[in-house]
């Protein structure tokens, strides 16, 4: 992940994400990070920021956003975000939820009795 401040290159603010990144994309809508991929940089001169058109994977929508909304992981999100985690971003500090735990050792039902 190329994961660097914008800089001025001259005529363009240069952008710190390119297309096909995965990351972390807060949605306008609830405030929420979500897991998303990077689908189009949209970069603008200055003093205009970078822009960036996601899609958060689990759930296939897609939003315009910036990169104060936008994070390579979640150490990266601010501290006070932390209970903003959507139920599927992946939490180092976190062991996997029940739910993970039940399908994780789940075994397929075998029908033994065809009759």
């Amino acid at each position: 992940i190329k994961v660097e401040k914008e800089s001025y290159d001259g005529k363009k603010m240069v952008s710190k994400w390119m297309v096909g990144n995965d990351c972390l994309a807060r949605w306008v809508e609830d405030g929420r990070w979500y897991n998303a991929i990077v689908d189009t940089v949209f970069e603008s001169s200055p003093p205009g920021p970078v822009q960036y058109l996601v899609t958060f994977t689990d759930y296939g929508n897609s939003e315009i956003v910036c990169d104060d909304d936008m994070a390579a992981n979640v150490e990266a999100i601010p501290g006070d975000q932390m209970d903003k985690l959507d139920e599927n971003v992946e939490r180092p500090d976190l062991p996997p939820t029940a739910v993970m735990i039940e399908e994780m050792t789940r075994k397929p039902l075998v029908r033994t009795n065809l009759d």
